[in-house]
C-alpha cells in the first residue's frame, strides 16, 4: 500500500476538526476511507496545507499527500496528512 499519493483535488470539506481532502484518480488500493485524507486542525502546519489544498484545487494542480504511518486504511479511521506539495 502506499504512504504517498497524487492526484487532483475534487473535493475539500471542512469541519471543526479539520480538513478532509479527496482525490480524484486513485487507484482503489490507494484510497482512503470514503476517499478522504484527514489533515487535523492541531496539525502544526494546518494553515499552510490547508492553504497548499485550496490552491491546488483552485488551479486544477497535482496535490501529492504523505500520510503519517503506513495504513493508508486505516480501521475506521481517515489516514492523518503528514505534509503535502505540489509541483508548478
Amino acid at each position: 500500500m502506499a504512504v504517498r499519493v497524487t492526484g487532483k483535488v475534487n473535493r475539500l470539506y471542512v469541519d471543526v476538526n479539520g480538513c478532509y481532502i479527496r482525490l480524484d484518480g486513485l487507484p482503489p488500493e490507494d484510497t482512503p476511507k470514503d476517499g478522504y485524507f484527514q489533515l487535523e486542525k492541531s496539525h502544526q502546519n494546518y494553515d499552510a496545507l490547508y492553504s497548499l489544498a485550496l490552491t491546488a484545487a483552485a488551479n486544477r494542480l497535482d496535490l501529492t499527500v504523505r500520510i503519517v504511518g503506513d495504513d493508508i486504511k486505516p480501521t475506521g479511521a481517515y489516514p492523518d496528512v503528514a505534509y503535502m506539495s505540489i509541483d508548478w
